[in-house]
């Protein structure tokens, strides 16, 4: 079990970060979507993912796994509009001293970045993920850094794709 002391932090830094999240209108709770990043493509569903995969070997990250969900889905007779992939990356330059340092190795949890795509009924295409860089607020500093760089890193890396796709 995790030390009291340490609980208490982690709490009191959720309570820090939650209260900072934006309200969802007439109420004094926070948004509970702001953990996670989102963008809508201009392109279909297959060439944003296509974008994105050139995109994120160019910029250096490693594709770990492409998980079509939205045809495993299918088989279980839901069919979602336009497919549900979620890119699992990593990138482990910034990472490596965190997870070598026992300390910290606790970001593992976090491993890897997971990029959704998604298609909606009205024909648009979502990119989502989580939103790495609010979540930075709960962590120690040295994670903290490391968590809004890479998060920065892969929101640029996105921007770019959907730029290229048209998105």
């Amino acid at each position: 079990m995790k030390s009291p002391r340490l609980l208490a932090s982690l709490l009191f830094a959720f309570g820090i970060a939650a209260s900072a999240m934006p309200a969802v209108a007439g109420t004094a709770s926070p948004d509970p979507r702001a953990i996670v990043a989102e963008d809508v493509s201009r392109a279909g569903f297959a060439a944003t993912v296509d974008a994105l995969k050139t995109q994120f070997a160019a910029d250096g990250w490693t594709l770990l796994a492409e998980i079509d969900l939205g045809a495993r889905i299918a088989k279980k007779g839901t069919q979602l509009p336009g497919g549900l992939v979620i890119l699992e990356l990593a990138s482990g330059g910034a990472t490596i001293p965190l997870l070598k340092n026992e300390a910290t190795r606790y970001v593992a949890g976090l491993m890897p970045c997971s990029v959704s795509v998604y298609g909606l009924d009205d024909g648009r295409v979502v990119v989502s993920r989580i939103n790495a860089a609010a979540m930075a607020g709960m962590m120690e500093p040295g994670v903290a850094e490391v968590l809004k760089q890479s998060a920065a890193r892969l929101d640029a890396s996105i921007a770019a794709a959907l730029g290229k796709a048209g998105g």
